[in-house]
């Protein structure tokens, strides 16, 4: 980290739609894109000291990237100018930064949004153009360099220079660098660039600093930083574009693409009462709480701990809500809805996606009837008689975090990644639901199908996929459905309620992931059912 001395500012251009990344930026900036669960523009903040004021121009989903940054980033000064214009011709870096003028009347840092670099950032006592090697400056701004020097900056044009401009730059004349903007406001490709200041700065003295660089510019641009960082190359790619989670200063912070996914949450923290984490910050679609050490229950499985946890929840979690006449009819309805409703609309959506047709099917050599034929002869009215409790929605074991009571040093259950409610129902759900969800959780290691660990295969109708599981998963197994039994819960009704959970998360997913699980979920209600 720079600990020089130099009195300077940072800005960054995080103003652009971001048309190059296709549906991902939908929702959010590109600037607050998670890179390896830490969004884009911290690892440009953090390559500053402390003190050093951040000028941010923002347009595009704006308040993504003052919300991220306020509950990453609390620590921070940061300064935001709104780009009044920035999606069409005219617009571009270079009119954003001058938009940000007023606010830089200093020497300053400039960095585009989607540019990180792995060396330490040198302060702006001179004027520097951070540069990369690339195969091909066709599509960027180059530089020409001779004597330690850059004595020529071309822009997007054919060159045979090797350096293209990364987005990054040290500007210590920054009054010769705006007059400069602004008397040449030439655009290129139908937008304002910086390299109009710059061409001025090589009169006075322009250094050229080498960077290793990595572009979150376009969606494979993107997705390649992505699992460069996270080391991830072999993983299957289990994100969701509506929702990221970040690490980032010792804090978890999860955005949502809709807001009241984040006020129910809030909520329903409130209700599970000490067993989820205590949340710190909400902004929008944003909301965020203290990391806790801990590890996953998939990492530290064993048949002890399993119980143990099991009794926790029916102790302390599933604690049974007493309905009224009226309370209990509402809540029948919600389970139809919930259990049959959405499952329709999954199973539709997902034939839509994928441009399928219901038909009978040879899965891993089991002859499987049509999926209509099945859902039939589900007892739907039994599925619909909930026992409703305070619940968490999504209980596998990813979402449970085994740590240590600070007193007693006896094990301790966080849950996280709760729902935000039951169909509609902040107080109560079906215990059946999370049940169900445990039970999926054992069947199919969400763990190692982030690991790419499963394959797939389809050939007209014959269908047969594989993955794989851990003995300490069978051994749980095991272990629940004697929990049910001697409690008097009904396996039947868990394992149907997992089939369907499976085929509602087939809409969700990637392919092939999305194929399996509608296909692990059709065999497993087949199975159910007989």
């Amino acid at each position: 980290m720079n600990t020089n001395n130099f009195t300077y500012k940072v800005c960054i251009l995080a103003a652009g739609v971001g048309q190059r990344m296709g549906e991902i930026s939908e929702y959010i900036n590109k600037a607050v894109l998670p890179v390896n669960a830490k969004g884009v523009v911290s690892y440009i903040v953090e390559k500053f000291p402390e003190n050093i004021e951040i000028v941010v121009a923002i347009g595009h989903k704006k308040e993504t990237v003052m919300d991220y940054v306020a509950l990453a980033h609390p620590e921070r000064k940061f300064t935001f100018v709104e780009i009044d214009k920035f999606v069409g011709p005219g617009t571009g870096p270079g009119y954003s930064l001058l938009q940000c003028k007023r606010e830089l009347q200093c020497p300053f840092i400039f960095s585009a949004a989607d540019t990180i670099v792995l060396e330490d950032v040198p302060p702006p006592s001179e004027n520097w153009f951070g540069v990369a090697t690339v195969d091909n400056t066709e599509r960027f701004c180059s530089v020409k360099i001779r004597n330690k020097l850059i004595y020529q900056i071309d822009d997007k044009i054919k060159t045979d220079n090797k350096y293209a401009f990364i987005g990054l730059a040290g500007v210590k004349d920054y009054n010769t660098f705006f007059s400069a903007l602004e008397k040449n406001d030439e655009t290129i490709k139908g937008e304002m660039q910086v390299s109009n200041g710059f061409k001025k700065l090589i009169e006075k003295r322009l250094a050229p600093v080498e960077f290793t660089w990595s572009d979150t510019g376009t969606l494979e641009e993107y997705k390649e930083t992505n699992r460069n960082f996270s080391g991830s190359e072999k993983d299957f790619d289990f994100s969701k574009g509506e929702e990221f989670i970040y690490f980032v200063n010792d804090r978890v912070v999860k955005f949502f693409a809709d807001e009241n996914i984040v006020k129910g949450r809030y909520k329903r923290a409130e209700l599970l009462d000490g067993a989820c984490p205590t949340i710190i910050g909400r902004k929008n679609n944003f909301y965020s709480y203290s990391k806790i050490d801990g590890q996953t229950l998939y990492n530290v499985l064993n048949n002890r701990l399993f119980l143990d946890f099991l009794n926790w929840c029916k102790q302390d979690l599933w604690k049974v809500k007493k309905l009224s006449s009226k309370e209990q009819e509402e809540f029948y309805s919600t389970c139809k809805k919930f259990y049959y409703d959405k499952t329709m609309d999954r199973i539709n959506a997902f034939y839509d996606k994928k441009k399928i047709v219901d038909r009978e099917n040879e899965i891993n050599g089991v002859d499987v009837p049509p999926l209509k034929d099945l859902l039939k002869k589900v007892d739907w009215e039994a599925l619909y008689r909930g026992v409703p409790v305070n619940f968490h929605g999504d209980l596998q074991f990813d979402n449970i975090l085994v740590t240590r009571n600070d007193v007693s040093q006896l094990h301790k259950f966080v849950l996280l990644d709760w729902r935000q409610d039951f169909g509609g129902l902040v107080t109560h759900g079906d215990i059946y639901y999370d049940l169900a969800k445990l039970y999926g959780g054992m069947i199919l290691s969400y763990q190692l199908i982030k690991k790419g660990l499963f394959s797939f295969d389809i050939s007209g109708s014959c269908v047969y996929y594989n993955f794989h599981t851990k003995n300490d998963l069978a051994d749980a197994k095991e272990l629940f459905e004697l929990f049910l039994k001697k409690n008097g819960y009904e396996l039947k009704k868990v394992r149907i309620l997992t089939s369907l959970i499976f085929l509602n998360m087939s809409s969700l997913h990637n392919d092939p992931f999305d194929l399996l699980l509608y296909y692990l979920g059709k065999s497993m209600l087949n199975k159910s059912l007989n």
